[in-house]
């Protein structure tokens, strides 16, 4: 028979809410608290994540989603028409300049719409944007190098060189009108100069008229969405016919992605390892809460059990009962989770420019995100907590029968006792209590030693991180110096000069120094063809790649590929990581000994060994004098209406060296090159490079150590000074720098950690209070009977701060054994996710836990015991009725 009670049921959840007025405060305050802990994780986790990716794009130069590279009007009138793009932006850079004032940040000189204006920071907070003619929009910083006042109608001259990323013709001075400027951003990687359209289409003009093709127009975009960003690009591609993998196809429209967007690192980043984390980490949070709720309706229904069983005794059915229960979580819900939602952003919103604070990001770009995942997903997994919380002691509610009610004393069905001649001991007492309900018991100790365990596993993580390995593959020297050029990754006739050096060496303390030079001549290694296949199949489809293939130099299985050898003073061969063979050969005089640099993993592992030759081989590099592209159809210089099967190089000069593969070594990033390309990189004695080459051997870095850290200061007061300012020819890395990037990244991890150690820390402490007071409250009969039997307030006393103690050492212990178990697992996983983490056991932090806990199992029951003792033995045997 359908009844309809609903209303009833209703009713009766309100007033026996009301009836308990003060322990719904607790339940308010239990939910509130598990409502703050997920909006303070989900804000400050968003906020992080918002500001990085702002001071990521600001590195970048834009918030753009991608690029659409080199595209014409029709393929960006195509794109912008498809679904998946929400709004496109044109650029074209028809010049850039990065000498003079320019040496040290370049500034390129482009034409953008409003959409890639607003998109790249360069709005102008006075003024507006270039409409017509020489009108020029700059930032102040810019301004201020070219020595203009930054006032609007203000006459600007730049000199630039024509070029637009692909291609470079001559040299332009012009002078603009200023019509807009804004403050200049430090972590912009170039100043931008936006000019006109009309200006860009007339130097384009002038460029085409010279022999240059038409200059490139990049198509910025926004998606519907910041996740798969690459894979949304590609179908675009995919959906209008073009293809993204090729720098020749005429139909190929290649693509670029932001990478200051994290979806899109993680997406190329994302391993089991890491989802593992994230999803062990999401249980943890719902765990906490799922301890702090279940315990308080643990309490609510322990209490109300002969409530219950008077309503079963009148015809309430199990159904009912855990609506009942289930209604009363959400009525205190209404009032806990909108006071968790607003404290738990507060807190979050304070915690964020702490953190900040600690970290490189602290450069005026704190985020406060306010993303609807905060409180949607604060809110679900709040009501998400509770509902598991309620469930079951709703069930326990519904399973007791009125007669069982009447009895309840929150003990467990426990086997036969055994009877003692001795008497009773007040410890055994207490610990014999706690078997009562293993449930509760373990619950408790399990909330105390997690927040150990996880205080442990922190101090582990944090301790784990090894400066040595993080500096030692950031810098490879406690200084390194050179031009603008290196540092920006730019091909130069010139880099650091000898007397630069000398001035260096003579004003610092160097334990060891030395050169790095640039062999600034044609010079190809002779490489297998399938190795090279290796480094083209990255830009080229097969059947690109078996056309260019054909149209390179072979000898039998040998393809001349291009090359990248650097030149080391023989200081510093120390600096090399032998992977496999010997470097001393290279210390000989007039040896003939060669080094190829491979990549190995951050673990020191060779991932592709079939790639490079091995050590004792012949390798032969060949230098030419001059090399140009021919029709080798007509056997003439190669013209822009040349096909590209036809293209050839041939080279002028030319000669072959032949080498010995002595070793393969690991070339430390900070003294190398510093970008890539097609075809080894190889390393020779400098002496070597200087005979073969003919001298064209010049110096590219200049790298040294000191011997102490006064020397060390020292040096870096000196190097602050000698390359101080936007005229200075100089620039230097330093090891300094370095240590200071990971100090912030270890204090940020354990700013964070710290926070969540307490948040965790705190639910342990409120499930031990809650488990003493749930002792002492539902045995409070129990109690009465044990002093109108003789036992005194102190002993009663005695026997709770034992239990109290049990607990306390129990949750030490059980903590132990939880860091024996997770710790080695645990640290296997960090040592995969973080390449300069080194697993380190420790117990140190358990174990200075335990005075602390000692005094809490002291301190607590004392407290609570003080407070029930108020009520006289008559008094609580009446209440207990």
């Amino acid at each position: 028979m359908n009844v309809k009670n609903r209303k009833c049921i209703r009713k009766l959840s309100l007033k026996s809410l009301y009836a308990n007025r003060r322990r719904n405060l607790i339940a308010i305050f239990a939910i509130a608290l598990t409502t703050l802990l997920f909006t303070s994780m989900f804000t400050i986790v968003l906020s992080l994540n918002a500001s990085y990716e702002t001071y990521q794009f600001r590195q970048v130069g834009g918030y753009a989603h991608g690029t659409f590279k080199d595209v014409s009007p029709e393929q960006a009138e195509r794109i912008a028409a498809h679904p998946k793009v929400k709004a496109t932006g044109a650029r074209k850079v028809i010049g850039i300049t990065a000498e003079g004032v320019f040496a040290k940040i370049p500034a390129e000189i482009s034409y953008m719409d409003a959409n890639c204006t607003k998109w790249s920071y360069a709005t102008p907070t006075t003024g507006r944007m270039p409409e017509s003619g020489k009108e020029v929009a700059m930032d102040t910083a810019a301004l201020q190098l070219l020595g203009v006042t930054p006032e609007l109608g203000a006459e600007v001259t730049v000199s630039y060189s024509i070029t637009d990323k692909d291609q470079t013709a001559f040299t332009v001075t012009d002078t603009f009108t200023l019509v807009g400027y804004w403050d200049y951003d430090e972590l912009m990687p170039v100043h931008y100069i936006n000019i006109s359209r009309d200006y860009a289409d007339d130097i384009e003009a002038q460029a085409v008229k010279t022999g240059l093709q038409s200059f490139r127009t990049d198509l910025n975009v926004m998606l519907a969405s910041g996740t798969n960003i690459q894979g949304q690009m590609e179908q675009v591609d995919t959906d209008l016919g073009y293809t993204w993998d090729s720098y020749t196809d005429p139909n190929s429209v290649r693509i670029g992605v932001n990478w200051g967007y994290t979806s899109s690192q993680l997406e190329s980043q994302l391993d089991p390892e890491l989802m593992v984390a994230i999803a062990a980490f999401l249980l943890l949070v719902i765990f906490t809460g799922y301890l702090i709720i279940y315990n308080i309706f643990q309490i609510s229904v322990a209490g109300d059990i002969r409530f219950y069983g008077l309503l079963k005794t009148i015809g309430t059915t199990p159904r009912q009962l855990k609506r009942i229960i289930r209604q009363q979580a959400l009525l205190l819900c209404l009032i806990g989770i909108p006071a968790g939602l607003l404290l738990g952003y507060g807190i979050g919103a304070v915690l964020v420019p702490v953190v900040l604070r600690s970290t490189q990001l602290d450069a005026g770009i704190t985020t406060i995100s306010t993303s609807p995942v905060i409180f949607v997903g604060s809110v679900l997994f709040a009501l998400l907590t509770v509902l598991l919380s309620c469930s079951k002691p709703g069930k326990m509610a519904a399973r007791v029968s009125p007669v069982e009610a009447t009895k309840y004393t929150d003990a467990m069905q426990t086997k036969k006792k055994q009877r003692s001649t001795r008497g009773a001991k007040l410890h055994q007492m207490a610990f014999a209590n706690l078997g009562r309900n293993k449930k509760k018991t373990v619950l408790v100790v399990v909330s105390l030693a997690l927040s150990v365990t996880l205080f442990n596993a922190l101090c582990a993580f944090v301790g784990g991180f090894s400066m040595e390995k993080y500096v030692s593959t950031m810098t490879c020297a406690d200084f390194i110096v050179s031009t603008p050029d290196y540092f920006r990754y730019n091909p130069a006739d010139e880099f650091i000069t000898p007397e630069q050096i000398g001035e260096i060496e003579a004003n610092t303390k160097a334990s060891l120094s030395g050169t790095g030079y640039a062999v600034r001549k044609p010079v190809y290694l002779w490489m297998t063809e399938d190795a090279l296949r290796q480094d083209y199949a990255r830009y080229e489809s097969a059947e690109q790649l078996d056309s260019h293939m054909s149209r390179m130099e072979h000898r039998g299985n040998m393809v001349m590929g291009d090359t990248r050898i650097e030149a080391l003073d023989n200081s510093l061969f120390d600096k090399l990581q032998v992977f496999d063979g010997d470097i001393s050969p290279m210390l000989e005089p007039n040896n003939n000994a060669i080094a190829i640099a491979v990549s190995l993993d951050d673990y020191g592992n060779l991932p592709n060994p079939e790639y490079y030759p091995k050590v004792g081989d012949t390798i032969t590099a060949t230098y030419a004098d001059d090399v140009k592209y021919i029709d080798s159809h007509t056997g003439k210089l190669c013209t822009e209406d040349t096909p590209e099967e036809y293209l050839q190089e041939k080279l002028y000069g030319a000669r072959d060296v032949e080498y010995t593969v002595c070793a393969l070594v690991e070339l430390p990033y900070s003294m190398s090159y510093r970008y890539g390309g097609i075809g080894y990189e190889a390393v020779l004695s400098v002496d070597t490079a200087q005979r073969d080459s003919g001298g064209a051997a010049i110096p590219m870095l200049y790298l040294f150590d000191t011997a102490d850290e006064a020397d060390e200061a020292e040096a870096e007061q000196y190097l602050s000074k000698l390359t101080a300012g936007e005229f200075s020819p100089l620039m230097y890395e330093s090891k300094a720098t370095a240590r200071s990037e990971f100090a912030q990244f270890r204090q940020m991890f354990l700013l964070i950690g710290g926070i969540l150690c307490a948040i965790i820390g705190l639910v342990g402490l409120l499930n031990f209070f809650n488990a003493m007071m749930t002792g002492i409250l539902s045995r409070r009969r129990e109690f009465a009977v044990l002093q109108a039997v003789g036992m005194t307030n102190r002993q009663l006393k005695t026997m709770l701060i034992y239990e109290g103690l049990f607990y306390a050492m129990s949750s030490v212990a059980a903590a132990f054994m939880l860091s024996l178990v997770m710790g080695p697992l645990a640290g296997k996983m960090l040592g995969s996710m973080f390449w300069f983490f080194e697993y380190r056991f420790t117990i140190l932090p358990v174990l200075l836990t335990i005075p602390v806990f000692l005094l809490l199992g002291w301190l607590i029951p004392c407290m609570m015991y003080d407070n029930a003792a108020k009520c006289s033995v008559v008094e609580q045997l009446r209440d207990a009725q």
